[in-house]
C-alpha cells in the first residue's frame, strides 16, 4: 500500500487537474476514509512532502481541497507551510472518518487542527450541512437560518464540527461566535437533495471569515 509520502505526487495532480483519481486503493471489503486540506492561516499555504506541494489559495472559493480518500490506520505525515513558518502534521484515520485538517496561524507561527466527523446520516431527498469551527477564538460558534432565523447549530468548539440534515431550499445563514453574530450573512443559494455542505468560521483581520463549500470526493 502506497504510504503518504509517494501519494502526495497523486494529490497535487488530482488538485491542480480535479481529477477524480483516489490517492489510496483501500482494498476489497475496507471502509474508506476521507481527508481534506483547510487553509485558515493569513496568507496562502501549502502541503508539502518531499518535492510533493499542494497549494491552497487565501481566497474562500480556494482555501479548501476536496475530500481524498485514504486507508483507514495508515499515518499520514506532512509538513505545512505559510510563508516562512512551518508545522509538522500527523493524523491516522478512523473507518469512514471524515477528516479536515486546518491550517491556523498561532503566535509567529503555525498550527494544525485536526476537525473530525463520522458522519451517519444521508437521505437523498434532504441536503446534510455542517458548521465547521476552525478559529481558535471562537470558543462556541453557532448558525441561525432561514427567513425566520431559527437556530441551526449552538456551541460547536473550535476545532469541532456538527452536521444536522435539512430541507432542500434556498437558504441563507448567519454565524455566530460567542453568542455574538460574525462575519457577514452567508447565501448558500438552492440547496440540492442528497449533498452535503460545509459552512466554515475562520480567523480574520476583523474578527471571524464565514463561507460555505459543497463537499466534494475525488
Amino acid at each position: 500500500m502506497k504510504k503518504f509520502a509517494l501519494s502526495c505526487i497523486t494529490l497535487v495532480l488530482s488538485l491542480n487537474a480535479y481529477a477524480d483519481n483516489p490517492l489510496y486503493e483501500t482494498g476489497p471489503g475496507q471502509d474508506s476514509s476521507f481527508v481534506r486540506f483547510l487553509n485558515a492561516a493569513s496568507d496562502k499555504a501549502s502541503v508539502v512532502n518531499g518535492s510533493a506541494k499542494v497549494a491552497l489559495g487565501a481566497q474562500t472559493d480556494n482555501r479548501v481541497s476536496r475530500f481524498y480518500p485514504v486507508k483507514a490506520g495508515d499515518k499520514l505525515s506532512a509538513t505545512v507551510q505559510v510563508g516562512n513558518h512551518k508545522a509538522a502534521i500527523d493524523v491516522v484515520a478512523k473507518p469512514g472518518e471524515f477528516i479536515t485538517i486546518a491550517i491556523v496561524n498561532k503566535g509567529n507561527g503555525l498550527d494544525s487542527l485536526i476537525v473530525r466527523e463520522s458522519p451517519t446520516d444521508f437521505n437523498a431527498n434532504r441536503a446534510s450541512i455542517s458548521l465547521l469551527n476552525a478559529d481558535p477564538a471562537c470558543t462556541a460558534a453557532g448558525l441561525n437560518g432561514g427567513a425566520k432565523g431559527a437556530s441551526v447549530f449552538e456551541n460547536v468548539a473550535t476545532g469541532t464540527t456538527q452536521r444536522r440534515l435539512v430541507n432542500a431550499v434556498k437558504l441563507s445563514v448567519q454565524a455566530q461566535c460567542n453568542k455574538a453574530d460574525t462575519g457577514a450573512a452567508v447565501d448558500m443559494g438552492q440547496l440540492q437533495a442528497g449533498e452535503r455542505y460545509s459552512v466554515i468560521v475562520i480567523p480574520s483581520k476583523k474578527a471571524q471569515q464565514v463561507f460555505f463549500v459543497r463537499d466534494s470526493t475525488s
